[in-house]
């Protein structure tokens, strides 16, 4: 059964794209919990990130508001805010790692066993990014499922609701892409 949400969300977009401005604040409204939620799902996994998890769903709400994206539903709406806060998330450590001595940003290698997506430092957040960048070129889905998991937030279930996929084939493309990603990290 679908969610109510979804097509409330739903519709208040396809209103917002209809020209109503009180749709786009309505839905801004609706929204802000969720995405503020994705935003503390991914600060919890950063310990060492100095936004808040609410600087980062206004700045992640500030870019979905800044683009001429085109969402057809709620679920193309909360994979977007997931990028958007990933991106923010990325630009910040990059901020950071400009503001360092030199510049230089440290070769950080990752232990096999532990989750890809847990960096340490903000070096290590941007050589993800980039392997992630990479991967969603030869497999966007998989990049996608890493995406909605980690940076998103979204369970097994939801990430496969998303894609209109089995719960399987997340598990399947989770897995193949964690092992992608530490060979592309490790090289």
């Amino acid at each position: 059964m679908a969610d109510p949400g979804e097509h409330d969300v739903t519709r208040l977009i396809a209103a917002w794209r209809g020209g109503d401005d009180g749709a786009r604040e309505l839905l801004m409204q609706r929204v802000y919990t969720n995405v503020r939620a994705i935003a503390a799902q991914s600060m919890r996994r950063m310990p060492q990130a100095t936004l808040s998890a609410t600087d980062i769903a206004h700045e992640a709400l500030i870019r979905l508001l800044g683009t001429d994206a085109d969402w057809e539903n709620r679920r193309h709406f909360f994979h977007v805010a997931a990028q958007a806060t990933r991106q923010v998330l990325v630009d910040a450590a990059r901020r950071r790692q400009a503001d360092k001595r030199g510049g230089d940003a440290e070769r950080v290698e990752l232990d096999a066993a532990r989750d890809v997506a847990q960096p340490e430092n903000d070096a290590e957040l941007m050589r993800i990014d980039a392997a992630l960048r990479k991967l969603s070129e030869s497999d966007p889905r998989r990049a996608q499922i890493v995406e909605l998991v980690y940076f998103g937030g979204l369970s097994r279930a939801e990430v496969a609701a998303a894609l209109e996929v089995s719960e399987g084939t997340v598990d399947r493309d989770l897995r193949l892409a964690r092992a992608w990603l530490r060979t592309a990290l490790d090289a």
